[in-house]
């Protein structure tokens, strides 16, 4: 659950920079120390713009989950259709001079960077989390899943070959970097509209990780992982609204007092060495309990999920020292809660015992 807080405060972080960008274009001259974090600029204190989105993430997913649904529908078109003018358009400002070196760092640099935008591809995963709330989840899940892991990987690229194409890796503003590149070739209005744009569109991220952290605290909660007390629903609504509050609130503290770099990192390591512990049970319980009902199919067993592994701890090894401290403590922190109060009440251990 922390990965996905952390993923929702680092997403913040991303909005509010184009929020102090289209603020900026319009003359409005703010304070420094509400436009960061410690030590992300001079004089900023606290990202105020972050905690309130993370707020009003947490507002809006306590309305029920058909009114995330109808919001997640129109802002990711309204993502797509973005992305797609941001290539249509920048594509005639290319400077091919802009992607030499292609390389800059080395293949090191590279594997460096896979790590620490890992998180990006992590919302599908999420999306496997309102399984139960969706209609016929073993026959759609999966192709949703790979249908939009393919759609985003092809925007994903051909936006950021705009990007680096356009602007020199070194001139990127990495507050608001689509919106400060068009400004730089002399097309401010279609900044404006990308900056906009953006904050609209990625507030669907924090929705979507938002309402899987919720719903996996509520999963662990019914099961008695977790204290009863945060598996209680609004009666009207039918959503968890005392972890969803607990969860913006939290997100809203990290996303406003931490670099975006330190909360990326923290997340990374977290999601990948998930994924090692998804993919190697997978492989156990194949052969541990062959009989277990399955309600999806994995090909070319266990190639795939050995593949996950060896990708997913090879990715971890570029990752800072200093993360994996920070996560040793977060993982001492989780088996204390899992040894002290998690395994004596599982209904699930229960049964099988």
């Amino acid at each position: 659950m922390l990965e996905y807080t952390a993923i929702v405060a680092v997403v913040a972080i991303g909005i509010s920079g184009y929020v102090g960008f289209l603020v900026g274009q319009f003359g409005i001259d703010l304070p420094a120390w509400m436009l960061g974090a410690p030590g992300t600029g001079d004089g900023h204190v606290v990202d105020v713009f972050a905690i309130v989105l993370c707020l009003l993430t947490a507002f809006v997913l306590t309305r029920g989950i058909r009114s995330a649904a109808r919001f997640e529908f129109v802002a990711v078109g309204i993502k797509v259709l973005l992305v797609v003018l941001i290539v249509v358009l920048g594509v005639f400002h290319i400077n091919s001079a802009n992607y030499a070196p292609y390389f800059p760092f080395g293949f090191g640099g590279v594997m460096t960077g896979a790590a620490t935008v890992f998180f990006a591809v992590f919302g599908y995963d999420a999306m496997s989390t309102a399984a139960e709330e969706s209609t016929d989840a073993r026959k759609h899940m999966p192709k949703a899943i790979l249908l939009s892991l393919g759609i985003a990987m092809v925007l994903y690229v051909l936006a950021t070959l705009v990007l680096t194409g356009m602007q020199k890796y070194t001139d990127i503003d990495p507050a608001s970097g689509f919106s400060s590149a068009f400004a730089s070739v002399g097309l401010g209005g279609v900044a404006n509209v990308i900056a906009i744009g953006a904050i609209i569109g990625i507030v669907t991220v924090l929705v979507t990780f938002m309402l899987g952290a919720s719903r996996v605290w509520f999963s662990m909660s019914r099961d008695g992982l977790m204290p009863k007390w945060f598996a209680k629903t609004d009666p009207k609504r039918h959503v968890p609204t005392r972890v969803t509050w607990i969860l913006g609130i939290a997100s809203a503290v990290l996303a406003g007092v931490l670099p975006i770099g330190i909360v990326a990192e923290l997340t990374n390591i977290g999601i990948l060495l998930a994924f090692v512990v998804v993919c190697s049970a997978v492989i156990v319980l194949r052969y541990r309990q062959p009989g277990l009902d399955r309600q999806f199919r994995l090909p070319f067993m266990p190639v795939v999920p050995a593949i996950g592994v060896i990708a997913s701890l090879w990715l971890v090894t570029f990752l800072q020292w200093e993360t994996w401290v920070r996560f040793a403590v977060w993982f001492a922190i989780g088996l204390g809660v899992y040894f002290g109060y998690s395994r004596k009440h599982s209904k699930l251990a229960a049964e099988q015992h």
